[in-house]
């Protein structure tokens, strides 16, 4: 029995803010030096949309089934390495609370609005990451590049909230926070202050949820849903 299930009675009997405060055991350098088996199954996973080349692999179904397959292997392996560390708990219900689900999203859809009145005072019409993203989409199959997308709430959470705060700087969280939010926001390569302040934003959001609730799931769904709705829009527009 690991660390998660030993305090299942204990979770019932909890506020339900108070549920995810407990910390996780602590932590070595081999479990931290494992982050790197985190990292190279998200480049596996990303780096798989590189078999759709052509136009007319928008209908090759054999690329599309061996996407498919090869992403959730990682997904599968990424999962369970968290559970071997015991980074995260098992995934139940009971982590994914609409309220504050909604609350996340709410913030997220606030930065939006801050960044996009940035963005048309200082004349920029996109960022450079997102104007990558929608000619990466305009190659792929629509299922692929939703997959792909989406995908971001899952592996940059394990990798910029759970790794630094429960992993690489478990005994200092101030300084997890703020390697978390440095790293999602470099990830986006910001080029100019309008691209600095929409991904900075959004990574103060997702920092902030996940050093107040220390829940996953909740980050993962936030992010899954923003990313959702951005990715529908640009769906829409092909």
């Amino acid at each position: 029995m690991d660390y998660f299930e030993k305090t299942e009675l204990e979770l019932a009997q909890k506020e339900p803010d108070d549920l995810f405060t407990d910390t996780p055991p602590k932590q070595n350098w081999v479990s931290r030096l494992s982050f790197i088996w985190l990292l190279g199954l998200w480049q596996i996973s990303q780096s798989m949309i590189l078999i759709f080349n052509q136009p007319h692999d928008k209908i090759n179904l054999w690329k599309i089934s061996l996407f498919l397959m090869i992403f959730i292997a990682c997904v599968w392996l990424s999962y369970r390495w968290a559970r071997k560390h015991q980074l995260i708990p098992a995934i139940t219900w009971r982590y994914f609370q609409p309220g504050k689900i909604a609350a996340g999203f709410g913030m997220m859809f606030a930065t939006a609005m801050i960044s996009g009145a940035v963005m048309y005072f200082s004349g920029t019409n996109n960022t450079e990451n997102q104007a990558l993203l929608e000619d990466i989409g305009k190659k792929l199959p629509p299922l692929v590049f939703f997959i792909m997308t989406t995908s971001a709430g899952f592996f940059e959470e394990l990798i910029f909230r759970v790794g630094p705060f429960e992993l690489l700087f478990n005994k200092w969280p101030k300084i997890a926070a703020i390697v978390a939010w440095g790293l999602f926001t470099a990830a986006h390569a910001p080029t100019d202050i309008p691209s600095f302040i929409t991904y900075g934003l959004m990574s103060l959001v997702l920092t902030g949820l996940y050093a107040k609730y220390r829940n996953f799931y909740l980050n993962m769904s936030v992010h899954f849903l923003w990313n959702a709705f951005g990715m529908i829009g640009i769906l829409m527009s092909m």
